[in-house]
């Protein structure tokens, strides 16, 4: 059906009869002499009319300027198509901006395709329907709300960038259902590569899936042999043929081999590579043949090698803390005692048994048992006799206490201590904390308030699993090791004490600064597929430290890289369909402001001509 956005634009065709009644009235002539006459005959004839009005001819030009004003008057007005049956007034739109919209079996490319499908969708609201639009990228988004300008939608449609992660569908299909029960009469339309259905009859897909032909690098892993680095890869064929593809190894960037591998329809390839130079920082895999999604075809890892923690124990004697901590594989165990514990530095955690120096290093976590008073450090007050042992309900700590049977635990005597503003009660009883933990800057502190030979707890099976739990969280292992990543994913950075600057390089060459007073900073940027650099400066006295460690961001291939659609369309040639048309009204103004211009350039070139 037909109507008009602004009728008030027929106003303009008032001019259509001023045009023909300048072609009626007579054009009026003045008197000039001239030698002869016989080249004005024309116009002689015209100036012997007596009468100032004249027969209305026939000529080209007229109607070429009276259907100039026309299409005029009907573009201003604003003419559009609409479909009947139009009853909602407010339309839900989820874009789906996971990794493997990338692809481009649909052109230019899968999200591109669904931009340029929900801009028309916006062309066509009319001026009283108003349109809610959430991004399911790595959260779901609400990008606009209930709004009927095209402008700001349009504006805020363009954006939105397509992710390398999973997308968040799920939870933007709850929020949308959410808001729909919130505002009644609405439809909610879906965006993606992947069908969607719902037992509302206002739930509408709208599918760009064209089956895409894709490989991917779905794993990359290292290990250390007697004869240097290998590396494993696998490949694996998102495609329904069997398909021989060139896959290059890389050390650092550089081009170590390239080998060619077929890899079965639908299977995968386990691909070794040996020969890794030992002072490799990271190794790429590259699939060289071109498919539709590029971005799945390159997987990194991190030759992050495990470094001995260098522990230091201050202590007179205590053989039962010794084994408990060389039972940690990665630890290398050094041992003093008090006299000559003094100006030390360069260990990454410091025990002191019974000993407190006047001035604790800062290079290095901080173990203390059984402090002594006036020690310049903590407050430490008269013994006690500790008697029922608990957990307090808010400590940030209890992992420490992680499969610990603590209330098992006898304590002869233990001192009283001021919990200081850096900590928190991780073990205590009503006198008071035995067990204490914080983070004073980027330095990690547990303290003991009793002499473990003054208990029972070494004897027992829980004590080792304490001192591995302490252990974990000051020296984590998961700093060193944990290196892989999906995109979207949080990435934890374990600072090293005395560290004054934390800086994150992306694959594209750009610094990020981070917060570096915390023992952990978290990373929330890692977005681009690639390897990252993690540098941290650090200082203690004249000492100073500059550490570079890399992780590596992938995009999820289990979820993301088989581009074939789940589940069976109604066009099963080319695995696409469009559930429901994207456009309720079109508009028609573009069109004849188009023909408005053909005819205003013909007008020219007949007025040129004569005619």
């Amino acid at each position: 059906m037909l109507g008009f956005l602004n009728p008030w634009g027929f106003l303009f065709a008032i001019f259509i009869p001023a045009v023909i009644l300048l072609y009626l009235l007579k054009q009026q002539y003045q008197e000039i002499r001239v030698s002869s006459t016989f080249l004005w005959q024309k116009a002689i004839q015209d100036m012997e009319a007596s009468v100032p009005w004249q027969k209305l001819r026939k000529s080209l030009l007229m109607f070429l300027q009276l259907v100039t004003i026309a299409l005029f008057t009907l573009a201003v007005a604003r003419p559009f198509l609409y479909r009947e049956g139009r009853d909602s007034a407010d339309f839900i739109i989820v874009l789906d901006c996971s990794a493997s919209m990338q692809a481009e079996d649909v052109k230019p490319t899968r999200f591109a395709k669904a931009k340029k499908e929900i801009e028309s969708f916006i062309d066509g609201l009319f001026p009283e329907q108003r349109l809610t639009l959430i991004a399911a990228g790595y959260q779901p988004d609400v990008v606009a709300s209930r709004t009927n300008d095209k402008r700001i939608l349009k504006d805020r449609l363009n954006k939105i960038e397509v992710t390398n992660g999973e997308g968040s569908m799920e939870q933007a299909l709850s929020l949308a259902q959410a808001l729909a029960r919130e505002l009644g009469n609405v439809e909610i339309h879906v965006y993606s590569d992947k069908l969607y259905e719902s037992e509302s009859p206002n739930f509408k897909s709208v599918v760009f899936n064209g089956n895409g032909k894709n490989f991917a690098v779905d794993l990359v892993s290292w290990s250390e042999i007697p004869k240097g680095l290998v590396v494993l890869s696998r490949i694996v064929n998102y495609s329904d043929e069997d398909t021989a593809l060139s896959v290059e190894c890389l050390a650092n960037g550089i081009t170590l081999d390239v080998k060619e591998v077929i890899v079965s329809a639908g299977g995968n390839m386990d691909v070794y590579w040996t020969g890794i130079p030992l002072e490799t920082l990271w190794v790429e895999i590259g699939i060289l043949d071109r498919d539709d999604l590029i971005s799945d075809n390159r997987g990194w890892t991190v030759i992050n090698r495990r470094e001995k923690n260098k522990v230091l124990l201050v202590s007179r004697r205590n053989i039962f803390l010794e084994k408990a901590i060389t039972l940690r594989k990665d630890v290398e165990l050094a041992k003093t005692i008090y006299e000559q514990a003094y100006d030390i530095t360069g260990y990454s955690l410091y025990i002191f048994d019974g000993y407190i120096p006047e001035k604790l290093p800062e290079d290095g976590h901080i173990v203390i048992f059984n402090p002594q008073p006036h020690n310049g450090f903590v407050e430490v007050g008269e013994e006690f006799v500790p008697g029922f042992l608990r957990n307090p309900a808010n400590t940030r700590y209890a992992q420490l206490l992680d499969f610990v049977a603590y209330d098992g635990f006898h304590i002869a005597r233990a001192r009283r201590i001021g919990i200081p503003d850096w900590g928190s009660a991780v073990l205590e009883d009503e006198h008071g904390p035995l067990l204490i933990a914080g983070e004073k800057g980027n330095q990690r502190i547990v303290m003991f308030s009793f002499d473990v030979h003054d208990s029972d707890i070494p004897l027992k099976v829980d004590f080792p699993i304490l001192i591995q739990n302490i252990l974990a969280w000051l020296l984590p292992q998961g700093a060193e090791q944990n290196a892989n990543y999906y995109a979207g994913q949080e990435v934890e950075i374990h600072t090293i004490p005395g560290v004054q600057k934390i800086r994150v390089t992306t694959p594209s060459g750009k610094e990020v600064s981070m917060d570096p007073t915390h023992s952990l900073v978290t990373f929330n940027g890692a977005y681009e597929v690639g390897v990252y650099k993690v540098r941290q400066d650090a200082e203690s006295g004249i000492l100073q430290e500059a550490r570079e460690k890399y992780f590596t961001v992938h995009i999820p291939t289990r979820s993301e890289s088989d581009l074939r659609p789940g589940q069976a369309f109604d066009n099963v040639e080319y695995g696409f369909r469009q559930a429901v048309p994207a456009v309720h009204m079109r508009e028609l103004w573009k069109y004849l402001a188009w023909a408005l211009l053909v005819v205003i350039l013909l007008e020219w070139w007949v007025y040129q001509h004569g005619y």
